[in-house]
């Protein structure tokens, strides 16, 4: 048998040979790449799950008359004594911070996989993202 016999395409563009290990994502910088990945993925599948969870909490209660559709957004300390006394607003408001929040905790995330792969250049772009996205909060709020 010749070589053509056992190479195929790998889906990525390249071709690979049977039994070479070497898979897409793999190779220089692909185990970090698919670790960002992997981060990346279940944050903001996590944030966006348990946002929506809370917003479908807070159009249960207001269904059920445990108050109506809120206007506005209370702070985090408001928003969490409202959702113990089971009230819609309470998780409305938790439900918008969770989503707002996300992409935020995915930074971080980002920050800490690369930081673990040690590759210090995306660790300095990541935090670079981080500190716009803090100073365009604060910059919103005042």
């Amino acid at each position: 048998m010749d070589e053509r016999d056992h190479t195929r395409h790998d889906g990525a563009g390249g071709t690979r040979r049977d039994g070479d290990e070497t898979r897409r994502g793999e190779g220089p910088g692909g185990r970090r790449r698919a670790n960002v990945d992997v981060v990346v993925h279940h944050t903001l599948a996590a944030g966006v799950a348990v946002g929506f969870a809370l917003l479908v909490v807070g159009l249960a209660l207001t269904v059920a008359g445990r108050g109506g559709l809120s206007t506005f957004s209370l702070k985090a300390p408001a928003a969490w004594r409202a959702a113990l006394h089971l009230r819609a607003s309470g998780f409305y408001s938790l439900g918008l911070l969770v989503l707002i929040l996300t992409p935020f905790v995915r930074v971080v995330g980002s920050i800490v996989a690369f930081a673990a792969a040690r590759d210090w250049r995306f660790v300095a772009v990541t935090s670079a993202v981080l500190v716009v996205m803090i100073a365009s909060i604060v910059i919103g709020a005042a």
